[in-house]
């Protein structure tokens, strides 16, 4: 009888550890199929995410860029504005008239020119009178 018992007893464990075998397979493969299904909508959660994260992103970089360019040419501007006072004053110091002074001076030496024109002409009506 007791062999009886033992052969029903290991008969019992190596159903009851088969069956804890299969269960242990079927959590494994459970798993793996819900690491399939989650993981395919958490690679699609993470590319709509990264989608928004890259438009966001790109407008934030749109403006820094933006920005640095529009700052740039406010540098450039200051600068070019420092080169003309600074060359202005350098040749001023060395006694070369500025451009206005020149235009003026063209101004003075047209109206001169006319004067002696008419000067002159009147000179030769007066010379041929005489």
């Amino acid at each position: 009888m007791m062999e009886t018992d033992n052969k029903a007893k290991l008969m019992a464990l190596r159903k009851d550890l088969s069956e804890a075998g299969r269960e242990v397979w079927l959590a494994g493969l459970g798993a793996v199929a819900l690491i399939e299904r989650e993981g395919r909508h958490a690679f699609s959660v993470l590319v709509e995410k990264g989608k928004t994260f890259e438009t966001q992103e790109r407008s934030v970089l749109d403006r820094v860029f933006q920005e640095a360019a529009d700052q740039m040419r406010g540098l450039g501007k200051r600068v070019e504005s420092g080169l003309q006072d600074t060359s202005k004053m350098v040749l001023q110091r060395f006694g070369v008239p500025s451009h206005a002074e020149i235009n003026a001076l063209i101004t003075r030496v047209e109206q001169l020119t006319a004067k002696v024109e008419a000067i002159s002409r009147k000179e030769g009506v007066d010379d041929q009178e005489g």
